[in-house]
């Protein structure tokens, strides 16, 4: 077991992973943010749903990381299946779990939701296929 830990080497497909949620995260934060704050200070229901994608992307920064590191196969199938949870989460949080503003043409629908979409689905698709090799090299 011991032995096992010690080669254990840090795939490319780990790295990927990693970037996609450190992108989903910071873009959520800067790029792909949520619409500003109204006229009088407050925020409109796109801002808290950016907050909770944020949250959920520092998760899966977090996830990935020990995806990298932990050398247990299990251990790291059981990441990418927790992966898979929270990108199906991000995918259903903007417009579907918490409305968006209501014009179409608001930053939260043009650029926060689709960014979200996409990343979700790159960082989901990556993920099967790490646990699928995985589970071939079994």
């Amino acid at each position: 077991m011991e032995e096992a830990a010690m080669n254990h080497k840090i795939g490319a497909l780990d790295i990927v992973l990693l970037l996609l949620s450190a992108v989903l995260l910071i873009g959520v934060l800067t790029v792909f943010a949520p619409c500003s704050p109204k006229e009088d200070g407050s925020w409109m229901t796109c801002h808290w749903a950016g907050r909770i994608i944020a949250g959920i992307a520092g998760a899966m920064v977090v996830l990935e990381l020990l995806h990298a590191l932990l050398p247990n196969a299990g251990i790291r199938q059981g990441l990418d299946l927790g992966a898979l949870i929270l990108t199906a989460l991000a995918i259903l949080i903007p417009g579907r779990l918490i409305d968006l503003c209501m014009m179409n043409t608001m930053r939260c629908h043009t650029a926060m939701a689709p960014a979200v979409r996409v990343f979700a689905i790159l960082i989901a698709a990556v993920s099967a296929t790490v646990s699928f090799c995985i589970l071939v090299a079994l």
